[in-house]
């Protein structure tokens, strides 16, 4: 009954893709048809008739959109912010107006492209920033590969795209070859656009109301790698290797440095990572030189066998975690066996 269960609630999950949230595929869906706009009035130049006008003006707001688009992919507002909209929409009617303005004054459309093109390009230039919002350690592997991959590929993208702006007395050879570079880029850019919304469905983002799971989930986790790390240490004794660091125990579990140090100093409550491990080096010295089966061993053996390099830091380390030299130690404990 119980794999049954199991295997109908596994298919089910299967068969339900998970959603990005739906400011995500709201602005996907503006950029999506942004870019389609334009790729149509590209493809279709003169052939597009009547729809000449309307693709225009579909496409002006493009890198608008796209910029949005980018801000709820990174961000994991629920909303935007209002500012953010009026840039885009100061982006979107600048541009509609240099579509349908051929009437305007000289001076009047010559202000409105100079807003237009400052417009577009300061939000070019925080496409590039968006990715790096809330970029830190506490951020998975996945999260920045991703984050990084999507930032070189917009860059190649749009670089392409400005290099292949047609120049004053180029060529027709020379239009069209730049014309079919900009066709292509924002055809990827459409691809880049649904990877990107791929990835935030299958990768969510914690939200401002999920920051209380978060901490509590942190606490969890730490709790957990307390206990791995202290198996570690009773079980394994890995404290005994004399040259061990807190890089090879993060190696060794599988974790991120930061969050080994983490769970030390917070969760298992010692000051760093040479008090625990000497800590236990110190317990495990005290075990042996108690021992009447281990009278005759070296103290500087012993001292190696727990971790310790040499003798004079063995010494003060002991004295200062038990208040007595070893030898002193080994002779109080042996004397009446």
């Amino acid at each position: 009954m119980d794999l049954t269960l199991t295997s109908l609630t596994a298919d089910t999950a299967a068969d339900i893709a998970p959603k990005p949230p739906g400011r995500i595929r709201a602005h996907w869906a503006l950029t999506t048809g942004a870019l389609a706009c334009f790729i149509l009035s590209q493809l279709l130049g003169a052939r597009a008739g009547v729809w000449t006008t309307p693709l225009a003006i579909g496409g002006v707001a493009g890198c608008g959109f796209s910029w949005l688009f980018t801000r709820a992919v990174f961000d994991p507002a629920p909303r935007d912010a209002r500012w953010s909209r009026i840039v885009v929409l100061v982006v979107f009617l600048t541009g509609v107006v240099m579509v349908l303005g051929d009437g305007l004054a000289a001076p009047i459309l010559r202000m409105i492209q100079n807003t237009h093109a400052l417009g577009s390009s300061t939000v070019l230039m925080l496409t590039f920033v968006e990715p790096f919002s809330g970029y830190g350690r506490d951020l998975s592997s996945t999260e920045k590969r991703f984050r990084i991959a999507y930032v070189a590929l917009y860059g190649a993208l749009m670089g392409s795209s400005v290099l292949a702006v047609n120049q004053p007395g180029a060529g027709s050879a020379d239009r069209e070859l730049a014309e079919l570079v900009k066709t292509t880029c924002a055809s990827l850019a459409l691809l880049l656009c649904g990877a990107a919304v791929w990835f935030r469905a299958r990768h969510p983002l914690a939200g401002p109301g999920g920051r209380r799971a978060s901490r509590t989930s942190q606490a969890a986790e730490d709790a957990d790698l307390a206990r791995r790390i202290t198996w570690l240490l009773r079980e394994e004794q890995i404290h005994a290797s004399p040259n061990l660091k807190v890089a090879d125990l993060a190696r060794r579990l599988g974790e991120p440095e930061y969050k080994v140090t983490r769970c030390i100093t917070a969760s298992l409550g010692f000051a760093n990572f040479n008090q625990m491990v000497n800590t236990h080096r110190i317990a495990r010295a005290r075990q042996m030189l108690a021992d009447p089966a281990l009278r005759s061993r070296p103290i500087l053996l012993i001292a190696l066998d727990c971790g310790f390099g040499s003798i004079g830091p063995f010494n003060r380390a002991f004295k200062a975690g038990v208040g007595v030299t070893p030898r002193a130690f080994r002779g109080a404990n042996l004397r009446d066996s």
